[in-house]
C-alpha cells in the first residue's frame, strides 16, 4: 500500500489510478477514496460538508533550507528533535538556536535517539523527527529503524550528507547513496534536490511514514542545501495533511468473518503488532463475550489485550493441547507466524477456518491458507463484526456453554500461574514471578511499562494485572518491540515518558539489553526524565542458552555455552548508573525487593530516574552453568616472551 501512496504523492499515478489499485489489492472502495483524500492536500474552496475555507499554508521568504526544516516542524507541532549533532547538519542545528519551540534531544549514540523517537511516536500516535549525521549516524541508527520498520511505528529520519559540489570526491564519511543505505527498513527514501523543495519533501516524509501500514521514511540532505538562501517557500498546513488510517472493510468480508466465529466450536481471536498502534480491546473484548471466543495474541508482543479478562488465554502456543482443536481463527494484524524456526506441522489445522485482517499486504495469507483476506484497518473490521453480531441472535444454549468453558479455562490457567508463583516466592537468586508480582503491587493502575526482557517477557502477562475493567486511558499500557533487536528500551521508556509526562513510566531491561542502550542513562539524567528502570539481571543471555539447548549438541551436553555468560567480569549496573550521575541500588534478596521499589517510586515522583538492579534467577537445563570462554592474551604473551628468552 505505501508502494502505491508514494506514486501518488510523487504525481506518478492520479486519484483514479489510486483507487483502482488499492480494490484491486482488496480495499474497499470507499477505504481507497478516504486515503487518497487524506494524501493530497484538498485543492477544493471549501472542506468537505463544512462550507468553510481550508486552512492557508505560510509563505516563508528569504529563510535558509535549515530555518525552513526548523519552521516546518514547529508549524506541523513537533515539540522534539532526536539526534546527534553532527558536521554536515550545521545549518539545520544553528536555526534551532533562537527556536526554543523546538527542543533537541541530545543523544549519546544515534540507536539511543532511533529508539527515544520510536517510543515518543508509539506511545502518543504522533509522527517524530530524528536527525542523524551521515553514514556513520545512519548507520548506528539502522538497528532500531528496523524494529520501528517491523513494529509499523511512524518516524521520519533525516541525515546530512556532504555538500552537492564536493560528492563523488570520496571525502570524510561520504557516501554515494546514502539514501538507499536503509531502503529495506523504510517506507520511502529520498535524497532532497533542492533547498526551496524541503517544506514539500518533508511533508511528503510524514505522510508517507504515517500512510497504512506506517513506518520510519529516511532523507538525506546535503549541507549546502540546509545552507543556501531560498526566495520564497510555502509550508502547508498540518490541517490538509493528515492521512486515514480507518480503511473499512468489504461488507461480505464482515458477513463471512461473523459467520465462521459463530458457527465454530473453539474460535480464537489472535491479535498482534498492528494492536500496538490501534487499540482494538474494546471491540475484541466485545465480540468474544457475544461468541464465547478465546482471546490470544502473538508471540514477542506486548500486552495488547488486559489480561484479567475472562475470555484472556495467554500467548498462542501457551498450551498447545488446545491448539488442534482450534477450528476458526481470526489473526488481526498479526503475522502468521513469527516463530524461530519452522513448526514442524501446521501450527493451525488445515480444516480450520482462518481469516486474517491487517493493513500490510504482504503478511495476509502469507504462510496460512486464508478463507477471508481483507486488507483493512483492525479497528474499524473488529467495529464492524462486532455490530454485525449485535444484529443477529447470539443467545443460544451453546454460545453459552462455549462461554462458560472459556471463562472455566481462563480462570484455572490463573490460579495454575499464582500457585507456581508461590512455590518461588522466597527463591533465591530471586524468581522473575515474585519480581513481577512486587512490581505489580507497586505501580501506578495506569502505569506504561516498556519492556525489554527477551526470555522473561511472560512473566509480564502472568504477573502484572491489566485491567479489564478499567477504561484504556486508565489502564496500565505495555511497550515491547518484536524485533529481537537490542537496546531498545531503556531509551524507548525514555521517550514515552517524554510523550506522557503525567503517566510513571517503568523501564524493565534485562541486563544484556542494557548493555546494548547504556548511553541513554546520560540523556534520562540531562533532561531529568523521571523514569524507573528496573535490571533484570541474570548474567547471561539467557534466550541464547535457550536455543542452544535446543540444538542438542556438546554445548547442552557439557554445560558449555559459547557467547552466553555475562560475568567473569561482573558488571556493577548500579556503578554505571552512577557513572551517569543516576542514583540505584543492588537487590539480592527477595524480602529487599519491596523496598527498594518504594524507594524507586519516590526518586520517579521527586522527578529522578532511579535503577534497582536485581539478580533474578535462570531456568532450563544449563542454568547453572558458570563455563565460559576464556583465554588470556597477557599470559600467552608472556609465554612467547619466555619461550624466545629461552
Amino acid at each position: 500500500m505505501f508502494d502505491v501512496s508514494r506514486l501518488l504523492l510523487d504525481n506518478k499515478i492520479n486519484r483514479r489510478s489510486f483507487i483502482t489499485r488499492l480494490t484491486q489489492a482488496g480495499i474497499s472502495v470507499a477505504g481507497a477514496a478516504s486515503i487518497a483524500d487524506a494524501l493530497a492536500a484538498n485543492d477544493k474552496p471549501g472542506a468537505a460538508g463544512t462550507g468553510t475555507a481550508p486552512e492557508s499554508g505560510r509563505v516563508l521568504e528569504n529563510h535558509t533550507g535549515g530555518e525552513l526544516m526548523a519552521e516546518f516542524l514547529i508549524d506541523w507541532q513537533v515539540p522534539y528533535v532526536f539526534g546527534l549533532a553532527g558536521s554536515e547538519e550545521v545549518g539545520f542545528l544553528d536555526a534551532l538556536v533562537d527556536r526554543t519551540q523546538l527542543q533537541y534531544a541530545t543523544c549519546l549514540h544515534e540507536s539511543a535517539a532511533m529508539a527515544m523517537a520510536d517510543g515518543y511516536s508509539r506511545s502518543t500516535g504522533q509522527t517524530t523527527i530524528v536527525q542523524l549525521h551521515s553514514v556513520a549516524g545512519a548507520a548506528y541508527a539502522l538497528g532500531q529503524l528496523a524494529g520501528s520498520f517491523r513494529d509499523n511505528i511512524p518516524v521520519v529520519v533525516m541525515a546530512g550528507r556532504q555538500s552537492a559540489n564536493f560528492r563523488g570526491q570520496d571525502g570524510f564519511l561520504e557516501a554515494a547513496n546514502l539514501h538507499q543505505l536503509p531502503q529495506e527498513y523504510t517506507r520511502w527514501t529520498w535524497d532532497l534536490m533542492s533547498a526551496e523543495t524541503i517544506p514539500e519533501v518533508m511533508r511528503r516524509a510524514f505522510l508517507l511514514a504515517e500512510a497504512p501500514p506506517g513506518g520510519p521514511t529516511f532523507i538525506t540532505m546535503s549541507k549546502d542545501l540546509q545552507e543556501a538562501r531560498v526566495p520564497s517557500a510555502e509550508i502547508l498546513p498540518r490541517s490538509r495533511s493528515r492521512v486515514a488510517t480507518e480503511v473499512a472493510p468489504r461488507d461480505e468480508h464482515v458477513q463471512k468473518i461473523a459467520d465462521a466465529l459463530l458457527a465454530a466450536t473453539l474460535p480464537v481471536l489472535f491479535l498482534g503488532n498492528e494492536a500496538i498502534r490501534y487499540d482494538i480491546s474494546g471491540e475484541v473484548a466485545g465480540i468474544a463475550e457475544k461468541i464465547g471466543a478465546m482471546v490470544m495474541t502473538a508471540g514477542k508482543i506486548p500486552v495488547v489485550f488486559p489480561n484479567t479478562h475472562p475470555n484472556y488465554a495467554g500467548q498462542f502456543q501457551d498450551d498447545r493441547a488446545i491448539m488442534p482443536d482450534i477450528d476458526a481463527f481470526w489473526s488481526l494484524g498479526a503475522a502468521m507466524f513469527k516463530t524461530g524456526a519452522r513448526p514442524s506441522e501446521p501450527l493451525i489445522s488445515r480444516s480450520a477456518t482462518v481469516m486474517h485482517t491487517s493493513l500490510v499486504q504482504s503478511e495476509v495469507g502469507r504462510n496460512y491458507p486464508v478463507d477471508v483476506a481483507s486488507i483493512a484497518s483492525i479497528k474499524s473490521t473488529s467495529a464492524a463484526v462486532l455490530e454485525e453480531l449485535r444484529r443477529r441472535n447470539t443467545n443460544s444454549s451453546a454460545i453459552r456453554d462455549r462461554n462458560r468453558w472459556v471463562h472455566e479455562y481462563s480462570a484455572k490457567r490463573r490460579r495454575s500461574l499464582q500457585e507456581a508463583g508461590k512455590g518461588e516466592w522466597n527463591s533465591v537468586p530471586i524468581a522473575s514471578s515474585r519480581l513481577m508480582s512486587e512490581l505489580d503491587r507497586r505501580m501506578e493502575p495506569d502505569a506504561y511499562i516498556v519492556s525489554e526482557i527477551v526470555s522473561n517477557d511472560k512473566f509480564i502477562r502472568r504477573h502484572i494485572k491489566f485491567d479489564h475493567t478499567r477504561p484504556f486511558e486508565q489502564r496500565r499500557r505495555n511497550f515491547d518491540t518484536v524485533s529481537g533487536v537490542l537496546g531498545w528500551g531503556l531509551a524507548a521508556s525514555i521517550g514515552v515518558k517524554m510523550g506522557n509526562p503525567e503517566k510513571e513510566v517503568w523501564c524493565l531491561t534485562g541486563d544484556g539489553s542494557l548493555n546494548f542502550g547504556s548511553q541513554a542513562l546520560w540523556s534520562a539524567v540531562r533532561y531529568e526524565v523521571p523514569i524507573g528502570i528496573i535490571v533484570f539481571n541474570n548474567g547471561q543471555y539467557q534466550a541464547n542458552r535457550l536455543n542452544q539447548n535446543r540444538y542438542k549438541g556438546r554445548m547442552l551436553q557439557t554445560g558449555k555455552y559459547i557467547g552466553v555468560n555475562l560475568g567473569h567480569p561482573d558488571i556493577s549496573y548500579v556503578k554505571m548508573a552512577e557513572t551517569y550521575g543516576l542514583e540505584g541500588e543492588r537487590v539480592d534478596e527477595p524480602d529487599d525487593l519491596a523496598a527498594a521499589l518504594k524507594r524507586c517510586q519516590h526518586a520517579m515522583r521527586d522527578g529522578r530516574p532511579y535503577l534497582v538492579d536485581v539478580r533474578i534467577g535462570t531456568w532450563a537445563a544449563g542454568s547453572d552453568s558458570d563455563w565460559y570462554d576464556f583465554f588470556s592474551v597477557a599470559r600467552n604473551e608472556h609465554r612467547k616472551s619466555q619461550g624466545a628468552r629461552e
